[in-house]
């Protein structure tokens, strides 16, 4: 399927950019099968006779396993989950708005596209704390339910059109999040950085900051959203290569790094790096095609519509872990469920421990003046 149209891109604020129009391809998985065996091994236990008196013949209790965190399945650090709900907090990804601060110690990162084929972070914390997240920028009317996932989180922001105001009062008057905006009583946990010149691109907070807030003190934490297991499932196709290509703006590749046991992030062929030097890693990547309505409202004054994905129905899916990835599809049939990726024969695909990336990728765009739809490959190299 091709898509084509003008698009535009601007932050919100007084400054604009205008992109040039481009053609997007469809989706498409390029990738030869693989297969995996697992092999299960038994064990034995010998009992030894004649023990001399006082010794004990008896087993040595098993230690209890170590605590996980919710959202990763990792070792909680420090030997504890951190007894708090999720937070997530948006995060611009603009190319000017570049490198950003923060996403290291993230359990989780859904990546979505808005207007004019840039994409927009929804960045998902719990088990670990940052210093500092940066850039922080608006919300978009499908945060509300990325977010309804997670029980109730804590969701930080810089504001929203009037259509994605009303939609996460909503939310909020629903229980299934609690904001905390810039632009409300929690302000005072927001800061600009002058290194950026105090520009729509400098906002910045911490999740020590935002969990501190009144708002935070009560809600409860979330539940787990993937199943984890440390042996890779079988069905996969080879994925050491993994392109996302939103757009010009953001063609995201993914290259599987056996030294290290994670993903890394490029830009093309230009490697993602963090504001400490530090590429972009993640241990999973998910990519969840979704169908996108252009909104009906002007969401800036370019006269930019607003993208909206589609997150509630199934679609197609792509499970990447390890340097393979399972296709299957994603099913979330009501709002209030977790979204759950399942491999051809209906079962659900589970990740290595550690933290993981969704790509919220267009396989269709309706309405007016659309964005891209994504070009989708996964390769051995």
């Amino acid at each position: 399927m091709d898509v084509s149209g003008a698009t535009e891109v601007q932050p919100e604020g007084n400054v604009s950019m205008n992109r040039t129009s481009f053609r997007a391809r469809g989706i498409r998985f390029a990738a030869v099968a693989g297969a995996t065996a697992l092999v299960m091994a038994g064990c034995s236990h010998k009992t030894t006779a004649n023990k001399p008196a006082g010794t004990s013949t008896s087993a040595p209790a098993a230690s209890a396993a170590p605590p996980v965190c919710l959202l990763t399945g990792q070792p909680a650090p420090g030997g504890t989950v951190p007894n708090r709900p999720a937070l997530a907090i948006k995060v611009e990804n603009s190319p000017e708005s570049r490198p950003p601060t923060g996403l290291d110690t993230a359990d989780i990162v859904y990546e979505e596209a808005v207007e004019g084929g840039i994409t927009r972070f929804v960045v998902v914390y719990q088990c670990r704390d940052a210093a500092r997240v940066e850039p922080v920028r608006s919300a978009r009317l499908e945060d509300t339910d990325i977010l309804s996932q997670f029980g109730k989180p804590l969701f930080g922001d810089a504001g929203g059109s009037p259509p994605t105001e009303a939609a996460l009062t909503a939310a909020e008057k629903a229980g299934t999040l609690v904001r905390v905006s810039s632009f409300g009583p929690a302000g005072g946990a927001y800061h600009r950085d002058p290194a950026r010149h105090n520009d729509v691109h400098s906002l910045y907070t911490s999740t020590q900051e935002l969990y501190s807030r009144p708002e935070a003190r009560g809600l409860p934490a979330p539940k787990p959203v993937f199943p984890y297991s440390p042996s890779a499932p079988a069905g996969g196709i080879p994925g050491a290569s993994v392109h996302v290509g939103f757009s010009q703006y953001s063609d995201v590749v993914w290259k599987w790094d056996a030294g290290s046991s994670t993903y890394k992030r490029y830009y093309g062929t230009t490697p993602a790096n963090d504001s400490a030097g530090k590429q972009i890693s993640t241990t999973n990547v998910i990519v969840q095609s979704v169908a996108v309505t252009m909104s009906t409202f002007i969401e800036d004054p370019s006269g930019s519509h607003q993208p909206i994905a589609t997150l509630v129905g199934s679609g197609a899916s792509l499970v990447c872990r390890g340097g393979t990835c399972v296709p299957g599809t994603w099913h979330r049939p009501l709002p209030s469920d977790i979204t759950t990726y399942a491999d051809a024969s209906g079962t659900p695909v589970p990740l290595a421990p550690g933290p993981t990336w969704v790509e919220l990728a267009p396989t269709s765009v309706t309405g007016t003046g659309p964005i891209p739809v994504a070009q989708v490959t996964a390769t051995a190299h």
